[in-house]
This record gives C-alpha cells, sequence and structure tokens, in this order.
C-alpha cells in the first residue's frame, strides 16, 4: 500500500444468543440481529444472508483521549442495555492519505465474523499493516466474511498509530505503572488478544486456537507479540504476511530500537511541538500533534519488547507457537523507496543504497550479484534486493524457530500475477506487497478484476491452508498442495505461482 513500510459480512443467520463457553441456538422471528453476552454487556450484530453474524465496532479498551493518550490501554467500562455493533467504528487518527474512512483518537474496538452455527471454531485475529502510521481493521479488503465460511472466527482491529501509537517520552516512562513507553500500538494488541481470550467463546471461537495474522507492520506486529512475554498464552499460532521490523533481527541492529534513543526523539518532538512538558503535548490536537512529521517504530522497552528477535530465542524465551511467514515476489518495488525514502537509484548511489537497506557494508559478492552497469540496472538491483533481504529476515526468523523452538514453521513464497486490475495500478502490481492478501481472505469478489479459474482456486486453497493452520498448527489439507516444515533449504520453501524463481538468499547469511 503506498501504504506499507513494514507496511496494505458475514452474511442472516437465523440469530442465536451465545453465552460465554456456551453456544445456544434460538430463532428469532425477524433473523435481522444475533445478540451475545460479553464480560462487558450485550451486543447485538447483523444477521446476513447466508446465515453468518457480523458484529462492528466492538470496544476493547477505554477511549485513549485526554489523560489517557499514550498511556497503556485501559479496560472497557460496562454499559446497560444492548449494545448495537452494526457499523464501524472509526479508524485510528493518522497521516495516511490513502485511507479514506473516518478517523478518531477514540479508536480502540474490533470487528467479529462468525458463519452459521459456530461451534468452538478457531479464531483468526488479523493486525492490519500500514507502515504504523496507517490503516484500519475495517479496510474492504479485511473483510472477514468469506474467511469465516471456511470455518472460523475472524477479528479485526484498530490499534493506536503514528505519534499516538509509538511515542516514547521521559515522562510517559515516569508516569507509567510499568515503567515503559513507546509501544502503546503493541500494548493495544495486546489487550484486543485479552478481549479475545474472555469474550470468543461468546461468538462461538474457541480461545485456545487463536491464530494471529498480520501483513507487513501487522506482519512486524506478529514478530513482536511472538517475542513478548505479554502476549504468553494469548494465541497459539502466529502468521507473518511479508512483515519483518517490527523487532532487531540481531544485536547489531538494536541501537536503532534503543529505549533512550526513543525518549530523545520523543524530547526532539515535544520541543519541535514547542510543548514544555508532557501535559503540554495533551493539550494538542490531534491536527497539531500530526503537522510534525514522526516516523513511528518500536522501541525496547523492557516491558512489552525486552531483546532482539535472536537472542530471544537463542534464550528459547520467545512463545513457542507453530509459525507460517512468507513474502511476495516483487514487493521489493514497492517497498525500496519506502525504506530507502527515496524513488531515486543510480549507479554513483547504488553501494549506498544496498548498505542502507542492509545496514552494513555489502560485499563485492554481494554486489555482484545485483549489480549497477546503468541508472536502469541499479534500480532493477534495488528493487530486488530489497525482496531478496526481506525473504531472507523472514526466513531467518523461521530458521530460529525451526532451530530454537519445538513447534514447527513453515514458509511460503507468493509468486502469482493476479489478474490485473479495470484502472491502472500503482502500487502492490502484480506479485507486489500484500497481493496475497485478497488471496487468503477469500476476497477476489470484492476487486473488480476478470479473474480467471486460476485465482479463484488459488483463493479458496489460500484461505483453507490459513484456516488448517489456524485449527491444527498445519496449512496441509486435503486437496492442496504438499507443505513441508521449513528446515534451512528453498526446497521446504511453498512456492505459491509460478512466476517467479526462488532467490538464493546464501549471499545475506551472517554468523549469528
Amino acid at each position: 500500500m503506498r501504504r506499507d513500510l513494514l507496511a496494505a459480512l458475514t452474511p442472516p443467520r437465523k440469530a442465536g444468543i451465545f453465552l460465554p463457553g456456551v453456544v445456544m441456538a434460538m430463532l428469532l422471528s425477524t433473523a435481522f440481529a444475533q445478540e451475545v453476552h460479553l464480560t462487558s454487556g450485550k451486543l447485538e450484530g447483523i444477521a446476513m444472508d447466508d446465515g453468518g453474524t457480523a458484529f462492528y465496532g466492538i470496544p476493547y479498551a477505554a477511549a485513549p483521549v485526554g489523560k489517557l493518550r499514550w498511556r497503556e490501554p485501559q479496560p472497557v467500562k460496562r454499559w446497560t442495555g444492548v449494545r448495537q455493533a452494526r457499523t464501524f467504528a472509526p479508524a485510528c487518527a493518522q497521516t495516511a492519505p490513502w485511507l479514506k474512512e473516518a478517523q478518531s483518537e477514540d479508536c480502540l474496538y474490533l470487528n467479529v465474523w462468525a458463519p452459521a452455527q459456530p461451534a468452538n471454531l478457531p479464531v483468526i485475529v488479523w493486525i492490519h499493516g500500514g507502515g504504523f502510521f496507517g490503516g484500519s481493521g475495517s479496510q474492504p479488503e479485511f473483510n472477514g466474511a468469506n474467511l469465516a465460511r471456511h470455518g472460523v472466527i475472524v477479528v479485526t482491529l484498530n490499534y493506536r498509530l503514528g505519534i499516538l501509537g509509538f511515542y516514547a517520552h521521559p515522562e510517559l516512562t515516569a508516569e507509567s505503572p510499568v515503567h515503559a513507553a513507546g509501544n502503546q500500538g503493541i500494548l493495544d494488541q495486546v489487550a484486543a488478544l485479552r478481549w479475545v481470550k474472555s469474550n470468543i467463546a461468546a461468538f462461538g471461537g474457541d480461545p485456545q486456537r487463536v491464530m494471529i495474522v498480520g501483513e507487513s507492520a501487522g506482519g512486524a506486529s506478529v514478530e513482536v507479540l511472538v517475542a513478548s512475554p505479554l502476549a504468553r498464552g494469548l494465541f497459539q499460532r502466529a502468521v507473518s504476511q511479508s512483515g519483518t521490523g517490527g523487532l532487531p533481527l540481531g544485536p547489531e541492529e538494536k541501537k536503532n530500537y534503543d529505549k533512550r534513543t526513543a525518549e530523545a526523539k520523543g524530547k526532539a518532538y515535544a520541543k519541535s511541538a514547542g510543548a514544555a512538558s508532557l501535559a503540554a503535548l495533551r493539550r494538542l490536537s490531534v491536527a497539531e500533534l500530526h503537522r510534525i512529521a514522526w516516523s513511528p517504530s518500536t522501541t525496547i522497552d523492557g516491558y512489552a519488547v525486552h531483546d532482539d528477535l535472536g537472542s530471544t530465542y537463542r534464550r528459547r524465551r520467545q512463545n513457542d507457537v507453530p509459525l507460517l511467514v512468507g513474502w511476495n515476489a516483487e514487493e521489493g518495488k514497492d517497498l525500496a523507496p519506502e525504506i530507502l525514502a527515496t524513488d531515486v537509484f543510480t549507479v554513483g548511489g547504488h553501494r549506498a543504497k544496498a548498505a542502507q537497506l542492509l545496514g552494513h557494508a555489502p560485499s563485492d559478492a554481494l554486489l555482484a550479484a545485483y549489480p549497477a552497469a546503468s541508472d536502469e540496472q541499479a534500480r532493477a538491483s534495488i528493487f530486488q534486493l530489497t525482496n531478496d533481504w526481506w525473504g531472507w529476515r523472514l526466513t531467518r526468523w523461521a530458521a530460529l524457530q525451526a532451530q530454537f523452538g519445538r513447534a514447527r514453521p513453515y514458509v511460503y513464497f507468493f509468486a502469482h500475477r493476479p489478474a490485473e486490475p479495470l484502472n491502472p495500478c500503482t502500487y502492490g502490481c502484480g506479485a507486489g506487497h500484500a497481493a496475497e492478501i485478497r488471496y487468503v481472505f477469500d476476497n477476489l469478489a470484492r476487486d473488480r478484476r476478470p479473474w480467471s479459474a486460476e485465482d479463484r482456486k488459488l483463493a479458496d486453497q489460500m484461505a483453507q491452508a490459513w484456516v488448517n493452520f489456524a485449527r491444527t498448527g498445519d496449512p496441509n489439507g486435503s486437496g492442496l498442495p504438499a507443505w513441508p516444515a521449513y528446515n534451512g533449504t528453498n526446497a521446504t520453501v511453498l512456492r505459491i505461482g509460478t512466476q517467479a524463481g526462488l532467490p538464493d538468499l546464501s549471499l545475506f547469511r551472517r554468523s549469528d
């Protein structure tokens, strides 16, 4: 999505009332709504025309406004009567120019889709991408109706973004009961998962079979949650689609996530905003906060995040759950301009851009593999280098799980070029960034394109593989291509589509 740096209904059911842990089918004369009992009160959703039910705009935490701005998410206050859950809540306030939804600082809401007659079904919790500065859980491509029909409960959520979701400051650390700041958006995700554990049985979901899934910044969030002690026991499977960078991969990258560095960055921002104190910052409007540029990132805060990914795994402190990760064949062209903050790639700047991307000086062997005899070739090589480096980071994560975990990892490479859109494509074209999302959600019908039988079959297969993984921790199943557990070799990477071959990632290997 220009959208992603790290960053892209269900249907009338003859209603039933679900009590926590119990599913009680109860026909209503109108068949227009369904009521569930949550820990915070009664909720009424929308019964859809295929027998499923949707619930939109469910609060999972208190509004993070006023004195709660930048605080850890607080519990939802109970309500009386029956709350209507028929419209999406606003997206979290953000600076993404491509999101056209209503936005608000009061945004900690989630959405639930359930198929007809749900009973103890696995749960998929979707974490949207958007570079930690944009996106929402109610984007049309994340509609969970079709995926739910495969036999799963689908949850999508909002979390705080940008300056409101990833801001550290010494005063924030001092006032926090956990003495940490900078990962508000991640703490929102943890709060949503706690809500799911306490409430999902009311919708027919199994709180012991929760799978977190994210793409781009959402996938980077999954990386953080897998490493975070706060999320222990809140999910049993993890999927990251083109998501890495939520944590430093090894000790050599930790300086970019340092707590003191984050607090110094926060102080500099406050000075630019003319705010002499945290209280003064809280008096500023969201529009005033957004006038000053802010690059959001997670922080090793000692609370939500304790260490780099490699060290976390070597000490076996990860949440040891089945892991599924992968990347797309042509997303480097989308990611390179965002990561490197430029659209200009030249022969003269090739080595410097490669070093900027990798975080260290490139070897002569690597530069030979990604040559720059002309500006045109330099551009193509940086795009491919970005794509392959992204893939190496994801396969490195899977290799850590294979080496230091008990649960099995799986890796895919999405090399299918979808049908061309009716209007010219400008981002995520071909097998570009986020191209796989519409297949995972089985949502081709929501995108008007001349879809082929191959496209439709692939959407059905990918959705079913993800549901299988949510159900058992293994994506394999009847009618699906055999998918081996990853052992560090290309032979154990599932290639989805035929438009590109798997790259050789050995040039990226480090001694760690």
